[in-house]
């Protein structure tokens, strides 16, 4: 961390990182039914994790302008 950025800068996720478990959950979703029980729940878990990503791409984008 450099002496401009504030601990509310640092980095919260890879949004890389949070695309690839995206993409597994994704898969488990279509493996158990989005319909089931556990598929609602994958498909929240996704869904928080992309709104992190989106979020943390925005801020660094933000940053860097």
């Amino acid at each position: 961390m450099n002496a401009n950025q504030s601990t509310s800068e640092q980095v919260l996720i890879d949004p890389r990182q949070a695309r690839a478990v995206a993409g597994v959950l994704s898969m488990l979703i279509r493996m158990v039914g989005a319909y089931s029980s556990l598929g609602i729940i994958l498909q929240q878990a996704r869904s928080e994790i992309v709104s992190l990503a989106r979020s943390e791409e925005e801020s660094t984008s933000r940053a860097a302008a």
